[in-house]
């Protein structure tokens, strides 16, 4: 079952997570935790939207920490280079990186936890 992630994750160990909610892509309709955040046990999928100010946080320790934590697919859209990242697979604190995918090119996730392919054709460049 693919839970999309509310604002907020708790990874053990670390200070807990923002990220952005995709629910109405492939929430569950499950609502977030009365504390406001997920545990990183509750999580199969997080999608990041970079932003200059804290790429370098995104493509670093937020990303290792979502790998540590275990959380399957870690979707990294960026508007500045136009690419969509998709890391799978964390194993021993990292994830396998799959090869970019253009801005307009279908991200395809059908063979992961979430299950469908993503239609980029409207994403937005910064």
């Amino acid at each position: 079952m693919v839970r999309a992630v509310a604002p907020g994750l708790g990874v053990p160990g670390r200070r807990a997570c923002r990220c952005t909610a995709w629910a109405p892509l492939c929430g569950t309709g499950e609502e977030a935790p009365a504390k406001g955040r997920w545990e990183h046990q509750d999580v199969d999928f997080v999608a990041e939207v970079i932003s200059q100010g804290t790429a370098r946080n995104d493509y670093g320790p937020k990303k290792d920490a979502y790998a540590a934590a275990g959380v399957p697919v870690l979707l990294i859209v960026d508007p500045y280079t136009g690419l969509c990242h998709v890391h799978t697979d964390p194993q021993d604190g990292a994830y396998r990186l799959e090869p970019g995918v253009k801005f307009g090119d279908p991200v395809d996730l059908t063979d992961t936890v979430v299950g469908l392919a993503l239609d980029t054709a409207e994403f937005g460049r910064e």
